[in-house]
């Protein structure tokens, strides 16, 4: 039988964006829902009388839509953490674990954790070979899953596109995070062919 503290985990932190970054995108989206709010349910209507035109009070609640609208979708690729599922004969040591890291099979299994517009954690479950490098114009995005799964009505679009830096600062590692990984992984991913 494995024993977890002799080994690696069953799942490892491969790639951490930042408590700082993660914080302030947090507090960008709180903000745009605050201002959306109070500007939709206590600004606009007290527009809606005889002495404004008619179109200010609407005016009002999409104007204040706009900055909502425009930090969900440019801070959606953002990912807060990634983590990689070690098969369980590289849950035997830290060093199997790392060399089975450092070149993953395509079939390798990733777990990309973002928050969504409502700051609800997302979970993307998917395969490193659906990974390819991808670009946007209008929100940073680093690779995007070439195979999305999609997801049932009530839980929203699946995110394709993903955004994060291609080397980790910070070196703190621990038995459950490799940060020094990351570029290996990173490289792969952009050495894929972005085929349909």
């Amino acid at each position: 039988m494995l024993i977890e503290s002799a080994g690696a985990p069953e799942r490892i932190i491969i790639y951490h964006g930042g408590t700082g970054r993660t914080l302030v995108i947090g507090l960008m989206k709180i903000t745009s829902i605050i201002v959306f709010g109070a500007s939709t349910f206590i600004l606009a209507p007290s527009f809606v009388d005889n002495e404004h035109p008619w179109f200010i009070g609407p005016a009002v609640a999409i104007g204040s839509a706009l900055p909502l609208i425009f930090v969900s979708y440019t801070a959606a690729p953002y990912v807060n953490f990634i983590q990689l599922e070690l098969p369980l004969w590289a849950r035997r040591s830290s060093t199997e674990a790392v060399q089975y890291a450092k070149k993953l099979p395509p079939a390798a299994k990733l777990f990309i954790n973002t928050t969504g517009p409502t700051l609800v954690p997302r979970q993307t479950e998917l395969r490193l070979g659906d990974l390819v490098a991808d670009r946007a114009l209008l929100r940073p995005v680093s690779f995007r899953n070439k195979h999305p799964v999609p997801l049932r009505w009530w839980q929203g679009r699946t995110l394709q596109q993903f955004y994060t830096a291609d080397k980790i600062t910070s070196e703190k590692s621990s038995s459950k995070y490799y940060p020094w990984l990351w570029e290996h992984v990173y490289k792969q991913i952009q050495s894929q062919k972005p085929g349909r």
